[in-house]
């Protein structure tokens, strides 16, 4: 039923984005899943289920079973106090009740298929790291989106195909890094535009072709002919080039800015209240601060996210700062521009109109090299003191981090929606006070969990919700005082919680890193 109706939908889509439908959705699987953010595929070994989930670093030797197949009311005896006393032992004695979860969905949601860490969402397939959206297939990354299909990081947008950073946009085909767009194809940098094709770093186009608007009928004429050309590739071959593939393919151009008033160095920035979010949060998880500075934590808080890489503009060989996903670091490195660069060169470079007239999906290559820069610093809203971040909305001190909305005091981060006061985290939404809290929605006060739902003062947990004040649990609902899936009386777990806390404390301040993390505890292997 859930495959038959995002069908019915895909072909839909179809319509409203390229003109005609070009086939069945699963026939392009390949295609559109290429290039998305890499999933974690296994296999139940209680029922042999195929499974996914999303994060893809899950050590190997742990156990896995699928989401409806988790007893979340099975009830276990208390481990021993010699079992509790350290962390070894406490893996040593867990290792048959950890079962690592696939396919796990939580809050309202329904219909959804060979998908993982989604939350309140209805119709989904083959997609990991939604909330709050329908009709998803072959996606990784979003939230608040309807009928996206192989879409990379898509944020309140509807009827998109293939589009990498597509925020608040519909009907759209490759569009990378487009805001507030309409109807926009193999285009990249856009805000604002409507009906575009092949435009690059622009505001309010509408009917263009090359960053030269058109009148009207004219462009519709090219956009139909090249439509009907991406609809014969795609029934024919079952895809059709991305516009990174098109752009690597684009011979060499040297552009020059000299002259313009553009502020290719980033506006210092300070670090000083991520450094005192980070004391004060490792305050509230060990008891005792991890003192001496945050990046000499910088291995360790960065073992299992997404930290900007430095790259240097194609302008004038000043650093920018990359964000490693969804194939933004393949982008071609002599084609890198900041969002200032990026819109002074979007405003004047232009495509001839030779070339629009006999631009065809075969020859863009040709067409648009001396326009095809990518603007790689997207900022949008209000933000404050940034230091080395990307892709940032809304968002206040933060540090080294990238794809953040409406986020403050973070460091080492990635895809954060909705958080505070956290630190080495991927992909949690509503979080606060956290470290090391991976594809997790609504959590405070947390440290080595993932794939979780509204969890409070907890450590080492997976698939689990509504659970407090608990450790090492897997696959558990509305709990509290639990070590090992086990409740146990107030006054005990505090002592437990208060020595592995210590513990924990302990080896961090001196190694600067854990040797144990939520994804190989459940092996029993750090």
């Amino acid at each position: 039923m859930t495959v038959d109706s995002l069908d019915r939908d895909f072909r839909a889509t179809c319509r409203a984005v390229l003109g005609t439908e070009i086939g069945g959705m699963e026939e392009f699987a390949e295609w559109l899943s290429y290039g998305n953010e890499p999933m974690t595929h296994t296999k139940s070994q209680v029922s042999g289920r195929e499974m996914y989930s999303s994060p893809p670093y899950y050590a190997p030797g742990g156990k896995w079973m699928a989401f409806e197949e988790v007893d979340f009311n099975k009830r276990f005896a208390p481990l021993s106090i010699n079992d509790m006393k350290d962390i070894d032992s406490v893996a040593r004695a867990t290792q048959e009740r950890l079962f690592y979860a696939g396919n796990i969905y939580f809050g309202n949601s329904g219909f959804i298929e060979l998908s993982s860490n989604i939350n309140d969402s209805f119709y989904v397939y083959r997609t990991c790291g939604n909330g709050n959206s329908k009709y998803l297939a072959y996606s990784t990354i979003g939230r608040r989106d309807t009928s996206v299909y192989g879409c990379n990081g898509a944020e309140e947008s509807s009827h998109c195909i293939k589009c990498v950073r597509a925020f608040k946009s519909s009907r759209c085909f490759e569009l990378w890094m487009g805001q507030n767009c309409t109807e926009c194809y193999y285009s990249s940098g856009l805000t604002g535009c409507t009906n575009c094709f092949f435009c690059f770093n622009a505001k309010n186009l509408k009917n263009a072709i090359g960053n030269v608007e058109l009148p009207p009928e004219r462009y519709k004429a090219i956009k139909e002919k090249l439509l009907a050309e991406i609809a014969e590739m795609l029934r024919k071959k079952k895809s059709a080039p991305t516009l990174l593939q098109i752009a690597q393919k684009c011979k060499p151009h040297k552009i020059s800015l000299a002259g313009a008033a553009v502020p290719v160095v980033p506006a210092a920035c300070s670090k000083e209240a991520v450094e005192k979010a980070f004391l004060h949060t490792s305050q509230l998880l060990f008891g005792k601060p991890l003192e001496g500075g945050i990046d000499r934590y910088a291995a360790w808080l960065s073992k299992q996210t997404r930290i900007p890489q430095a790259r240097e503009s194609a302008a004038d060989d000043s650093t920018l700062y990359i964000s490693p996903y969804a194939n933004y670091q393949n982008l071609p490195k002599d084609r890198l521009l900041s969002a200032a660069q990026a819109a002074k060169h979007g405003a004047s470079a232009k495509m001839t109109a030779a070339d629009a007239e006999s631009l065809t999906i075969a020859n863009a290559h040709e067409k648009i090299g001396a326009l095809a820069y990518f603007n790689i610093e997207m900022m949008e809203g209000r933000n404050l003191n940034l230091c080395e971040c990307q892709i940032v909305s809304d968002s206040s001190n933060c540090y080294r981090a990238s794809f953040l909305r409406a986020s403050k005091n973070c460091g080492y981060c990635f895809w954060m929606d909705g958080c505070a006061d956290s630190f080495g985290c991927y992909g949690p939404f509503d979080t606060f006070s956290a470290i090391h809290t991976h594809y997790c929605n609504t959590q405070s006060r947390t440290f080595e969990i993932d794939c979780c739902g509204h969890c409070y003062d907890s450590y080492f947990l997976h698939n689990c919700e509504n659970v407090r004040e608990s450790m090492f649990c897997f696959g558990v609902k509305n709990r509290k005082n639990c070590v090992g899936n086990a409740e146990l009386d107030a006054a005990t777990y505090a002592k437990v919680k208060s020595a592995l806390c210590e513990q924990m404390w302990s080896e961090i301040s001196k190694k600067k890193s854990l040797k144990w993390d939520i994804y190989n505890i459940g092996s029993g292997k750090a």
